[in-house]
């Protein structure tokens, strides 16, 4: 896949501190849709993946904080075990899921391009 190809991304947090957590999970909340309270599905290429983890870097602590960007390939299995967000029978995949939830979501364009190259992915 390309680095200019849009792929979905699974990013999750663990902040210890509760003012970063927050900044952290308002910064998700604003490019990616809400999977669990702290994991976000995430509609990005190469470049808007390393702007969002270059903004996300200078809101956490890295001695004390934990996040992860996980590519989610187009079709994967998702097994949803206790209460789901969804009515019984209701399943969306991740990537309709982030393109529905994402479809209003401006870009940034300011955003700085990325350092690494992510194509292998």
């Amino acid at each position: 896949m390309s680095a200019t190809a849009t792929k979905t991304w699974l990013v999750a947090y663990d902040i210890c501190e509760p003012g970063r957590l927050r900044r952290v999970h308002r910064q998700l909340k604003k490019v990616g849709a809400t999977v669990q309270y702290s994991a976000f599905s995430v509609e990005a290429n190469d470049a808007k993946l390393q702007a969002l983890l270059a903004t996300l870097e200078s809101l956490i602590d890295p001695r004390h904080d934990d996040l992860r960007a996980y590519h989610l390939p187009q079709r994967c299995p998702v097994w949803l075990l206790g209460v789901q967000g969804l009515p019984d029978g209701v399943h969306v995949d991740p990537a309709t899921a982030s393109r529905l939830l994402l479809a209003s979501t401006p870009e940034d364009a300011d955003a700085p391009l990325a350092q690494a190259d992510l194509s292998f992915l």
